[in-house]
């Protein structure tokens, strides 16, 4: 029987666990309950937040992030709904206490000193998610009232331990909800060419397995197109028509004369279908291309292609363009070829290697390298008739991507099912013994052969495996060497490395800039607020330069508080509002621990005929240290002040 004297006890031994049993770094109230924070809700897209009532069950990509929030926090939840401008104007007031999906881009005008966004974003806006209204194709954050900023700061701990160990979070979070195309129904264009039109004529390529073939036996397209032809015309309500050709050179003339209406699968290099007059539909498949040569070969004179693939040839010429490309008809000719000698390498596809190893060929004589640059496949039609690639993007914002997943899995391993042709090509020993004694044994010779193909399966499927393992370890091997591990650009020598590539290999019309950066003051960063906040304005920076130099350039980080940047392309303006907007966005980002702006001073060069790095390097650095003496927090061309030095 319990006293009362007895449940005194209990109750004071149970008060003094709750107090040391409540988790470190939770805010809590008054009371020792977890704090209440309030979340401006709107739901303008659904696939965002969505729930619009205390009733309604909850969803989305925003409601998601908070819950693993409160994971790291203890907080409890209150919603106050309605649209995104109400409840902007409600976190100004303090009326709400966050809202999610705030542009870093954003500006408050004269409210900058009611709100806060936080270093860490949540996600990225893009032309493939839902528009949301307060981001405008830039990096997303959390804002939070002024009001709180003790939930401020505990808000940013916990994005920081989330970026920790869940640092693919936002990639996740995006392809769960918004993985899928937008599909927004046929316009008037699109119907009234559907209408007039019984069928849609796609080409393929004969031969190109596991993308398109056709069956000899059925006569009809196989492959991975075959597939997804059949899971668009099942959306559009129109019929597919698969025309073969045996070379790519064939099916884009057959495009370019109007015999069909669209080819796949094609190339999408943006910069080469705009100057063949061509339009795509976006990204359909995404492969990588293998390197296969002779073991302890190096270089790359002659490089073998296949005459079916609609990318190994420009792929070269684009990546590797001083070598002689000799083109084959089929993938065993290229191999036989590198085999004898008569070519250096062979470039493939990775989906169509992988095709042919389960073919039960061998290729353990030859290495294998997997090449750094990934293509894309898609659609693609001549633009004056660009109507057809808009309706098959329609059609494909309807496809589920498990649709194309399995296409791709039910159609890169061939099955080991031979035509006795076949088999003679593949085990021409074990056929002559058959013949010898076919007609003594054929039980035994039939029992072997089952035995061995089951063996060799499981020998291509290890092998398979090695293969994987090594290009893995291989990979994270390079992302070490190749990059700075505190902000995620380029290392110093894999910069050189870069740039010295690019020089030699750059198109005429380019225009070259080495941009040379530091920033102001960062010793007495370091002094004054510590080397952590001093690693926050340095990985700040590195967001900041592998998101705006990620289309026209590459950047790298030279040590300590210097960085670099390399420009190409043909707009020098283009160039020149890159830099600006570096400068701007750093100094225009919000540190918690200090009211300065960050600032930098950058010298910049163009490079010329016969630079090499280095000598590019020497001419920024005099503009830098003019940037530097002058004053700080601006941008010099070594062209302009050469005659101020």
């Amino acid at each position: 029987m319990i006293t009362k004297q007895k449940l005194c006890i209990l109750s004071a031994v149970l008060c003094m666990a709750g107090v040391f049993l409540q988790p470190s770094g939770m805010i809590t109230d008054k009371a020792g309950a977890a704090a209440a924070v309030t979340i401006g809700y709107y739901n303008d897209v659904p696939e965002f937040q969505s729930g619009a009532s205390d009733d309604e069950r909850k969803s989305g990509y925003a409601y998601e992030y908070c819950q693993i929030l409160s994971g790291y926090t203890g907080w409890s939840y209150e919603y106050k709904y309605g649209t995104f401008d109400e409840m902007l104007a409600a976190l100004k007031k303090g009326d709400v206490d966050l809202v999610a999906g705030i542009s870093g881009s954003f500006d408050p005008g004269s409210d900058a000193g009611r709100i806060r966004l936080t270093p860490y974003r949540i996600g990225t806006e893009n032309s493939t998610v839902a528009d949301l209204p307060g981001a405008d194709n830039d990096n997303y954050f959390i804002a939070v009232s002024a009001d709180r900023p003790e939930l401020f700061s505990a808000l940013l701990e916990a994005q920081k331990q989330i970026n920790e160990k869940e640092p693919a979070l936002c990639e996740r979070l995006t392809q769960k909800y918004f993985g899928k195309r937008k599909s927004t129904g046929y316009s008037q264009a699109e119907k009234k060419w559907l209408g007039s039109h019984s069928t849609i004529l796609i080409g393929y390529l004969d031969d190109y397995m596991p993308y398109s073939d056709k069956t000899e036996k059925k006569n009809e397209a196989d492959g991975i197109m075959a597939d997804l032809f059949n899971s668009l015309a099942k959306v559009s309500g129109k019929s597919i028509s698969a025309v073969k050709y045996t070379t790519y050179t064939d099916l884009y003339d057959a495009l370019e004369n109007g015999k069909i209406d669209a080819m796949f699968p094609a190339y999408r290099d943006l910069w080469r279908l705009e100057r063949e007059n061509t339009v795509s539909t976006g990204a359909v498949l995404t492969d990588r291309m293998e390197l296969i040569t002779a073991k302890g070969v190096t270089e790359h004179k002659k490089t073998a292609v296949m005459a079916t693939s609609p990318v190994e040839a420009m792929y070269i010429y684009d990546n590797y363009p001083d070598t002689e490309i000799i083109h084959f008809s089929n993938f065993d000719e290229c191999i036989r070829a590198i085999r004898k000698g008569a070519a250096d390498s062979f470039i493939v596809e990775e989906n169509v290697l992988n095709y042919w190893l389960s073919d039960g060929n061998d290729l353990s004589d030859l290495d294998i390298t997997e090449l750094e640059n990934a293509i894309e496949f898609c659609f693609a039609s001549k633009k004056d008739n660009y109507i057809v690639c808009r309706i098959l993007e329609t059609a494909l914002a309807s496809v589920d991507q498990s649709e194309i997943d399995s296409a791709v899995k039910n159609n890169l391993h061939r099955e080991n099912t031979f035509t006795f042709s076949e088999f003679f090509r593949h085990n021409i020993s074990k056929v002559i013994i058959l013949a010898f004694i076919a007609l003594m044994a054929a039980g035994l010779i039939i029992f072997r052969h089952r035995r061995t193909l089951r063996r060799k399966q499981n020998e291509i499927e290890d092998a398979h495996q090695e293969i994987k393992k090594s290009k893995q370890e291989t990979t994270k091997y390079r992302q070490k060497v190749e990059h700075d591990h505190l902000t995620g650009v380029f290392s110093r020598a894999y910069f050189l490395e870069m740039a010295e590539k690019k020089i030699k290999g750059h198109r005429p019309n380019d225009t070259l800039q080495i941009v040379m950066m530091d920033i102001d003051n960062f010793k007495s960063v370091n002094d004054t607020y510590g080397h952590d906040n001093g690693d926050v304005v340095l990985r700040r920076l590195g967001e900041i330069l592998k998101e705006i130099s990620r289309v026209n350039g590459f950047a790298g980080r030279f040590g300590g508080e210097e960085f670099f940047i390399f420009l190409y392309g043909e707009d020098p303006e283009i160039q020149k509002h890159i830099i600006e907007k570096v400068c701007r966005k750093l100094k225009e980002t919000d540190f918690d621990f200090t009211d300065r702006h960050i600032t930098m001073s950058v010298g910049v060069t163009k490079i010329n005929d016969g630079d090499t790095p280095e000598d590019c390097i020497e001419r920024a650095d005099k503009a830098l240290y003019y940037s530097k003496n002058h004053g700080k927090d601006q941008v010099n061309w070594y062209e302009d002040i050469i005659d101020k030095l």
